[in-house]
């Protein structure tokens, strides 16, 4: 029966985050017009850099210089988690200038 409260807590983590990303494109498309998907490109380098960071790199998305730089060593949870966050909300603030 746990197994069952594990799977549910697990679905309904992974069904808000699809319900977000499809609220940001549609609250994006019915005040512009215009589908956008760049709110789940953001969204996904958030995961791909909180699990680099886990790994103990930090993920650059520019062209022309190396994809990772190593940070000396890897980040814990929250650490991660919040430099995860900061970068994507920076790189989300560019987006829109």
């Amino acid at each position: 029966m746990s197994q069952h409260i594990g799977f549910l807590v697990l679905g309904l983590g992974n069904g808000a985050v699809f319900a977000a990303l499809a609220l940001a494109l549609v609250v994006t498309f019915r005040s512009s017009g215009v589908v956008n998907f760049a709110t789940g490109a953001i969204a996904l380098y958030a995961a791909y850099l909180y699990s680099f960071l886990r790994r103990g790199e930090l993920l650059l998305p520019i062209p022309g210089l190396p994809k990772t730089i190593s940070i000396g060593g890897k980040l814990g949870l929250f650490p991660a988690m919040a430099v995860a966050l900061v970068l994507s909300a920076i790189f989300g603030m560019l987006r829109t200038a």
